[in-house]
């Protein structure tokens, strides 16, 4: 369990309300633990301030991606076939779940968790503590990410500091959706539209690795995933989701 300054257990409150306590004792300040709440398709509900001072995600980009985006592709399949484990057990636990997550700004950190499933609300509740400090941590260096969030209505779409970066387009406010198809590699437009297409249509979620050129002909493999959230009149609102630059990932295809 979490153990807090004044060595008393930590309490939860509201939505968070049973969860589980983290496992082996640690001495860490309740402010800095990190709750959040999951739907069982892998997307966040809710989180608390500290999950999002820890990693730096908004709720907003965290519902439009399915959690195991987000985390090292050496923990992927891990954490994956735990999580069908609990789901597989009915009211399931996880204790003591370790994996490196990826932050907003591209570094990871190792997390200590554990979860409960709520086979009812088809819901799963976290409790976490960030052990980066205590813990080992070799990721490699920085990994360029970002989030976009499409308004379908008027065409535009607002970026993250990191989609300027993995685009090499000047910073500024809303870009048109064609501003980011325009850098597409050519061979990859059609695939990407009729992958945006289908998304819209059936609201399945969104993905694709394409390539970029950019400015100075330099191309770049980049891996994106999102979802449609739509009105009460089943119309599309919005797509949101983040995008990777996963040219240097081990195994990946060379560019050309």
């Amino acid at each position: 369990m979490i153990v807090t300054d004044n060595e008393q257990p930590v309490e939860f409150s509201g939505d968070l309300t049973p969860a589980p306590k983290v496992s082996d004792p640690m001495r860490v300040s309740p402010s800095s633990t990190m709750t959040g709440v999951w739907d069982f398709d892998g997307y966040a509900v809710s989180i608390n301030p500290a999950y999002q001072v820890a990693l730096g995600w908004s709720v907003e980009e965290l519902s439009s991606v399915p959690y195991w985006e987000l985390l090292h592709p050496d923990d992927q399949d891990r954490s994956v076939e735990a999580r069908q484990r609990m789901l597989l057990s009915g009211p399931g636990h996880v204790f003591g779940h370790e994996v490196r997550m990826l932050r907003r700004d591209g570094t990871y950190r190792r997390i200590r968790w554990d979860l409960r499933s709520d086979p009812e609300e088809q819901l799963i509740y976290l409790v976490g503590v960030d052990i980066s400090d205590h813990e080992p941590m070799v990721t490699g260096k920085r990994v360029l990410v970002g989030s976009w969030d499409w308004h379908i209505p008027t065409d535009t779409v607002t970026l993250s500091g990191g989609m300027f970066e993995i685009y090499q387009i000047p910073a500024g406010p809303a870009e048109h959706l064609r501003t980011a198809l325009q850098r597409l590699s050519v061979g990859d437009r059609a695939a990407v539209e009729k992958a945006i297409r289908r998304s819209l249509t059936t609201g399945d979620p969104y993905t694709a690795d394409h390539r970029i050129v950019h400015p100075d002909g330099g191309i770049r493999w980049l891996h994106s995933a999102g979802r449609v959230f739509f009105d009460e009149n089943v119309n599309a609102q919005r797509m949101r989701g983040l995008t990777w630059d996963v040219t240097d990932r081990p195994g990946n295809r060379v560019p050309g």
